[in-house]
């Protein structure tokens, strides 16, 4: 492997390639050990040519963009991290009544194009600056486009998805060829794109927004970010929602108040809010968040998974499905 590490190195751009870099101070959950290889792509070229090497020289290789809901080994990876620094947001389109400038009051659709490795936030905040209307439910929210659209990224109490203004994509595939693709083609569904089963990646999407009063949209989206801060524990590390939501008709079944789908609520009756392994705990505030004050280490975090499982299994007879990602040997 150390020949091949070696091949890997002389082919990319040197002074960013780090040894055994720890993984922890990049990911939210602040957990994991050091990556054998760590290489910062900071152009779409750069992390193209990087992801075709690995798979040239048969390198395990793992993507990383805003490092949430990521749960990282405590032997960290074996093979290369490329830790995704693409920044580019793009104008593409217009569609209204005038193609000259830029009016709120002729232009009604707008194509903004955005590199998969900037941040969310930054690209709702920028959408919303130019009075665009779209990803306003989005405010708030940490990660990456490429992780958003790949996880379809969600706003549960809107009832909202990414994947809703998503118009088209750039892909990397499986033979290293860039392709363009439409919406359609991800399959978007609640926490998943046809992405986890191709192993494509996503270099770019293009994001189908209307013009808004730029005010309003703010106060929206503000109002979002209120309530994520009021439900979300502040001050520790977590990685966000540990499992993902039950559906309606388990709802019902369950009856549970107002038949939410909230697997917090399964959890919380299942005893775990606030039960602990280690340093790590399942959160006062919302028992479907994982956090830790620090210390806490990834099998800390996968006992607790382990015994959320198991008892809302034997009280609800629900098998519970994690939303959170391992990276590295388990």
């Amino acid at each position: 492997m150390q020949n091949k590490y070696q091949k890997l190195i002389t082919s990319l751009v040197k002074n960013r390639i780090l040894l055994s870099e720890p993984l922890a101070k990049y990911t939210t959950f602040k957990i994991g050990g050091p990556a054998d290889l760590f290489y910062k792509a900071i152009t779409t070229p750069e992390l193209v040519k990087a992801i075709i090497l690995a798979k040239k020289y048969s390198i395990p290789f793992f993507l990383l963009g805003g490092g949430t809901n990521l749960l990282v080994a405590d032997s960290g990876f074996r093979g290369l991290v490329i830790k995704n620094e693409t920044s580019g947001i793009r104008l593409v389109g217009m569609k209204g009544k005038q193609m000259v400038g830029y009016d709120s009051q002729t232009v009604k659709t707008v194509f903004i194009e955005a590199d998969c490795g900037v941040g969310l936030n930054r690209l709702v905040r920028f959408t919303l600056d130019q009075g665009l209307a779209g990803l306003e439910d989005f405010l708030g929210q940490p990660g990456s486009v490429g992780g958003a659209v790949y996880m379809n990224a969600h706003n549960m109490r809107l009832g909202k998805f990414v994947g809703d203004a998503v118009y088209s994509a750039k892909i990397l595939k499986d033979s290293g060829e860039v392709a363009e693709v439409a919406a359609s083609y991800f399959q978007f569904g609640y926490d998943k794109s046809m992405l986890s089963k191709t192993g494509e990646i996503v270099l770019s999407a293009v994001f189908r927004l209307t013009t808004g009063d730029k005010n309003r949209l703010w106060e929206k989206a503000s109002e979002t970010l209120k309530y994520r801060e009021k439900t979300q524990p502040k001050g520790i590390y977590s990685s966000g929602c540990a499992f993902r939501n039950i559906s309606k008709s388990e709802a019902v079944r369950l009856a549970t108040p107002d038949y939410t789908c909230s697997t917090g609520y399964l959890l919380d009756k299942a005893g775990l809010k606030n039960y602990s392994v280690g340093k790590a705990r399942f959160s006062m505030e919302h028992a479907n968040i994982i956090v830790h004050s620090g210390g806490a280490s990834a099998s800390d975090v996968l006992e607790l998974i382990s015994t959320a499982k198991q008892r809302v299994k034997k009280k609800f007879g629900i098998n519970l499905t994690e939303e959170i990602i391992l990276v590295g040997d388990f």
